[in-house]
């Protein structure tokens, strides 16, 4: 079996880069979800996320959806 943890917690990496990412890719907003949030937010009819992205993702590969709004 495959040790899939991560030393780090992603989501807080990606948060705290937020600032440098929205200005270096000139992005208006970001949102970090996890897996978790993500398909709640589908169960709560957000429209919007992709259920085969979401569940593509796994600790050290993370999934990323960009719209243009």
């Amino acid at each position: 079996m495959f040790k899939r943890k991560l030393p780090f917690v992603e989501t807080d990496v990606l948060r705290e880069v937020l600032p440098y990412l929205k200005r270096t890719l000139n992005l208006v907003d970001v949102e970090v979800l996890s897996v978790e949030e993500a398909l709640a937010q589908i169960e709560a009819g957000k429209v919007g996320y992709s259920r085969m992205i979401i569940e593509s993702s796994e600790p050290g590969s993370p999934a990323f959806e960009f719209r243009n709004v």
